[in-house]
């Protein structure tokens, strides 16, 4: 009997036994056995042993399975190997056991959010206010087929996109890669983002890409320490591939279907072109083309930093737990962690190195090896371009740079654009520096004509 025939055998069983699974009792030993009955038309003797092992597994797992997860386990018990045992006909699905999508209870304090119910396709689309048909198109899996080597004489064409790569010079050596999504697919992520993400709370330790919370609050959770360490995650974004953003979707409720789907709009493959540019010039390493041609969260996209925070909630619980046991205290800025406390965390710095090495692998993470600072407070203590040592404060060269470069200007002018960006750069400094120096900093910005 072919392998595919048995594994079409387990999707039906894993059909019916996840039909009804979230109903009260319906992960129970006898539900599973009579919704296997009818979907295999008998009451084979093995259904009996298979229905209790799956039983087991859904005390063991509650929530994590899939009809493709369910059906790969069922696949490998031996409870069903006996159903192809000689002597006993041949199994046929009977009846595939479909039932109506319904949203799931998310679990613990998320119960309480008023999320969009969605259980359909259909409900997304509307919920979006898109057609079915163009929702299929900004879901398609082309989008998602890996690029092959051209066959000889034929070229290689890849699959439609919905991005824009943009290579942006890093400060450094190397290109940082932005991907853009295109107009139909940013209207989308902005509706998830506006009228679901922002509604899910993230963990209180994030500061960037948060609702009240900023640079400046990350700085201010640090100000006066005698000790100040920062860690950087290396590729944060890229890091995140589209399974975990699956999984997280299922955990706030929703149907596996569209689940999927939700996964699919906030995830980009990278094409070929772009990553052997990225080779090339030394920005990423194999590891990182490997999750770039993979389906990942795009530096770029509307969604990317609100489901970066919350698929790193179980990374910042676990490093703002470390930090208490170190007496230190614990914020994140994105990519960037920080941890401050008394002057005995200096000859400690290297065992909390480890642990957060430790700990942000077993989160799917990796730290940066180059970017690890231990800064004392007898030294320049800074954090996402401002200074903490006694309060959060702009660098002065930072001020003088801005300074010089509105004298510049003011003597030959600048376009609206330019004057808009200088105006938002005057804002930030002017929230740091002393009163004197952003009264100074408005007077130049005033004296420049557009």
């Amino acid at each position: 009997m072919t392998h595919s025939y048995r594994h079409w055998i387990a999707t039906g069983l894993a059909h019916a036994l996840m039909a009804d699974a979230d109903q009260p009792g319906g992960q129970s030993a006898q539900a599973l056995q009579a919704r296997a009955q009818q979907c295999m038309g008998t009451r084979g003797t093995w259904l009996k042993p298979l229905a209790e092992a799956v039983a087991r597994e859904f005390a063991r797992n509650p929530r994590h399975h899939t009809v493709a997860t369910l059906a790969d386990h069922i696949f490998e018990l031996p409870q069903f190997d006996a159903a192809f045992a000689p002597g006993q006909p041949r199994p046929r699905v009977r009846r595939l056991l479909l039932r109506t999508a319904r949203m799931a209870a998310p679990p613990f304090e998320l119960a309480g959010l008023e999320l969009p119910s969605l259980p359909t396709l259909t409900d997304l689309a509307a919920w979006l206010d898109v057609s079915l048909e163009r929702l299929q198109w900004l879901i398609a899996p082309s989008q998602n087929f890996r690029e092959t080597e051209p066959a000889p004489g034929r070229a290689n064409v890849p699959p439609g996109l919905h991005y824009h790569a943009l290579l942006k010079p890093k400060r450094s050596d190397g290109l940082r890669l932005i991907e853009i999504p295109k107009p139909d697919l940013k209207r989308v992520q902005r509706r998830l983002l506006s009228g679901l993400l922002d509604r899910i709370p993230v963990h209180e330790c994030v500061h960037g890409f948060s609702k009240g919370r900023s640079v400046l609050t990350h700085a201010a959770e640090h100000t006066g320490q005698a000790v100040v360490i920062c860690h950087d995650l290396r590729d944060f974004f890229n890091s995140i591939g589209i399974a975990r953003i699956r999984a997280l979707w299922r955990t706030l409720g929703y149907p596996e279907g569209v689940s999927a789907a939700l996964a699919a709009l906030c995830t980009a493959r990278t094409p070929r072109a772009v990553r052997e540019r990225l080779l090339e010039c030394g920005s990423i390493d194999r590891r990182g083309a490997a999750r770039l041609a993979s389906p990942h969260l795009p530096q770029g996209a509307p969604t990317s930093p609100a489901l970066a925070n919350l698929c790193g909630f179980a990374l910042d619980l676990r490093l703002d737990g470390l930090a208490w046991r170190f007496g230190a205290r614990y914020s994140r800025y994105a990519d960037d962690l920080a941890f401050s406390g008394p002057a005995d965390l200096m000859p400690r710095r290297r065992n909390l190195q480890a642990w957060v090495q430790a700990i942000a692998h077993a989160e799917g993470f990796a730290l940066h090896p180059d970017k690890t600072r231990a800064m004392p407070s007898h030294r320049r203590q800074r954090l996402t371009g401002v200074v903490v040592n006694e309060r959060p404060n702009l660098e002065r060269c930072a001020y003088d740079r801005l300074r010089a470069q509105l004298h510049a200007l003011a003597a030959l002018g600048c376009d609206e654009a330019t004057r808009m960006r200088l105006q938002g750069q005057v804002s930030w400094a002017s929230q740091l520096v002393c009163g004197s120096r952003a009264r100074k900093l408005d007077r130049l910005l005033a004296a420049i004509s557009s």
